[in-house]
């Protein structure tokens, strides 16, 4: 366990030649997750002054956080959570049949659900990010899955940057990961980064239960292995060994079963930038890195040099108190919190994430200009694609119960599948659980009991998943945008729901070759077909996915693109367009959603950021 290297409950690591009141930096970087936090290290190792911004709390060693199997009640926390309602539609009646729709009652509860008691308010479809020490991989699943080549390589085609192809981001990968589950020195992997990683070994077989038949079912079904009846137990663990983020040619395309790799150490505790930062802090006390906690930037000064020249940041304004953020559950408007000032030696990196960068950006003046006009912003730089351009994967899943309880489950393997509208790569990432996993709601997930089989799944590459926006309703700093992802609306949005079915179905034909001796049948099936006699067509299962659909990888509103493209917000090297001395790292940049889980990409990005800056330093 790393010791503690709190300061005071405001300032994290202060480096001895530093006096906290120290107010001027080379690098300032908002927000501590994927992208900001390892950046921050990175900059500060690279020999530069660095201030560290997070609005959060250090959590990072509290067993909520510590244990990546209490997700899901890590997710739910008050102390860590920011609670954000988006819509998936413009149209109100539709938003009105998701089954998770939240309310919020009269005396302040929550009401999940279509029939809302008379006086609560609609708040939107459940979207809860993190405010920590750590960012969103402090409360994830903490899946290590890497995107496809394809996704690296179309960033180097818009940009003209060949330095973001998929062979030049496999080193990043290799520089930054730190691998227990592997032989040391296997290909295309790293053995001495900061990040650790680690896979189950598959210990849990070894007996003949329901998790194993599926797993063999599931096996052969996929293309894994050839005939279920003769594999042994030494083939399955193969199967659960099997390497997902391997350096194969044909890797993306490449289906079947797979281990589930996670960003854990090797003593299995979550691993993520939060302790990276405080390792970071306890090897080196003279590091030049301050960070401060809960501290919520609230605007960026601007120093216009000469009407000839782009404006430049030259310093930013926050606030220092706990729970500043409306979206905070905790959020008290008589609370008190205290101002703070510091002046951008160098450049001012922003690393809030996919809502509230560019929330951060809008209200600085960087942003479209008629939007910002509306809200009597002083137009710094007219930016259209910010807030733009929001984009998702989307998940669904199916959900039955069995006539009796099931055992020998485990959720430690993946099933990626290639559809037949598939344009080339595997664009399924599914797995199963005693349990179900349905998206997010307050206090998810529901508990079906023992009798549970899920098949929650991963859509990777949609087609129509980048039509969303986020956009400001007020100019107050402290309250959250408008969020809307309009689900399935660009084009090619039936190939998607097409693509989905055959998740589904892939799925129900694994549960209904369960063996009749098993004594799990007759299934009773709650979604996508749900109850008896309900509607299974192709088509039924198409308008509940539509409906139901849901998301939580959100990428996109401050795209990387070309100097000719209207639309992009920052370049091949993260610089914001318009101005100077200001860069986005986060999961904003990704022009569409990177993979299957974007915390892995982002991780990485945030290394090839820190190299970009520091050569641009020199």
């Amino acid at each position: 366990m790393l010791r503690s290297v709190v300061i005071s409950s405001l300032i994290l690591g202060l480096g001895v030649n530093y006096a906290a009141c120290q107010n001027e930096f080379d690098y300032i970087v908002v927000g501590s997750g994927p992208g900001g936090g390892p950046l921050a290290v990175d900059l500060a190792k690279g020999g530069h002054t660095v201030l560290l911004l997070e609005a959060g709390d250090d959590l990072s060693e509290d067993p909520v956080y510590d244990n990546v199997g209490r997700f899901a009640e890590a997710s739910n926390d008050p102390r860590t959570r920011w609670d954000f309602f988006v819509k998936h539609s413009d149209d109100p009646e539709q938003e009105l049949k998701y089954e998770r729709m939240t309310w919020r009652n009269p005396d302040g509860s929550f009401y999940v659900g279509l029939e809302p008691p008379e006086g609560a308010e609609q708040l939107g479809i459940y979207y809860p990010r993190a405010a920590a020490l750590g960012g969103c991989a402090i409360h994830n699943a903490a899946v290590f899955h890497l995107p496809s080549d394809d996704n690296w390589n179309s960033i180097a085609d818009i940009t003209g940057d060949d330095s973001w192809r998929a062979p030049e981001m496999r080193k990043i990968f290799e520089e930054i990961e730190n691998n227990h589950y592997l032989a040391n020195g296997t290909a295309g992997h790293g053995f001495s980064g900061w990040l650790d990683s680690n896979q189950n070994s598959g210990s849990w077989l070894g007996n003949t239960t329901d998790g194993v038949e599926l797993l063999k079912i599931i096996a052969e079904s996929s293309g894994a292995i050839a005939n279920s009846s003769a594999i042994s137990d030494d083939d399955l663990k193969a199967l659960m060994n099997k390497d997902i983020n391997g350096p194969e040619p044909d890797r993306d395309q490449s289906t079947g079963v797979f281990g589930m790799a996670t960003h854990v150490d090797a003593e299995g505790h979550r691993f993520s930038s939060a302790k990276y930062i405080k390792r970071a802090l306890e090897e080196n006390p003279d590091l030049p890195l301050q960070v401060r906690l809960n501290s919520f930037l609230t605007n960026i000064q601007w120093d216009q040099l000469s009407p000839d020249q782009p404006p430049a940041v030259m310093a930013i304004d926050y606030v220092v108190g706990q729970s500043a953020y409306k979206a905070d559950p905790r959020y008290d408007p008589g609370k008190n919190t205290t101002a703070g000032f510091s002046w951008v030696g160098k450049e001012l990196i922003i690393a809030g994430g996919t809502f509230n960068t560019p929330q951060i950006l809008k209200l600085s003046g960087i942003g479209p200009a008629e939007e910002l006009q509306k809200h009597n912003i002083t137009v710094v730089a007219d930016v259209p694609g910010v807030g733009e351009n929001l984009g998702d994967n989307y998940e669904g899943g199916l959900v039955s119960l069995a006539a009796e309880p099931l055992d020998g489950f485990s959720n430690s393997y993946v099933v990626q599948l290639k559809t037949s509208v598939s344009e080339g790569n595997r664009d399924i990432f599914l797995w199963t659980m005693n349990g179900a996993f349905e998206g997010f709601w307050p206090g998810w997930p529901q508990n079906y009991g023992p009798t549970v089989l899920g098949f929650p799944f991963v859509h990777m590459d949609p087609r129509s998943a980048n039509e969303g926006s986020v956009t400001l309703r007020s100019a107050d700093p402290f309250e959250p945008p408008e969020i809307n992802f309009r689900f399935f609306s660009g084009e090619d949005s039936e190939k998607d729901l097409d693509a989905m079915l055959e998740a589904v179905k892939f799925a129900q034909n694994a549960r209904d070759l369960l063996p009749a001796s098993s004594g799990l049948a007759p299934w009773d099936e709650q979604h996508p077909c749900t109850g008896d006699g309900a509607d299974c067509s192709d088509e039924a299962i198409k308008e509940y996915l539509k409906l139901q659909a849901y998301s939580h990888h959100a990428s996109g509103t401050a795209k990387i693109g070309s100097a000719d493209d209207p639309m992009a917000v920052v370049d091949s090297r993260f610089r914001v367009k318009g101005v100077t001395r200001l860069r986005v790292v986060d999961a904003s940049v990704f022009p569409k959603p990177p993979g299957a889980f974007p915390v892995l990409p982002t991780f990485m990005i945030s290394k090839k950021a820190a190299k970009a800056i520091l050569e641009d330093a020199g």
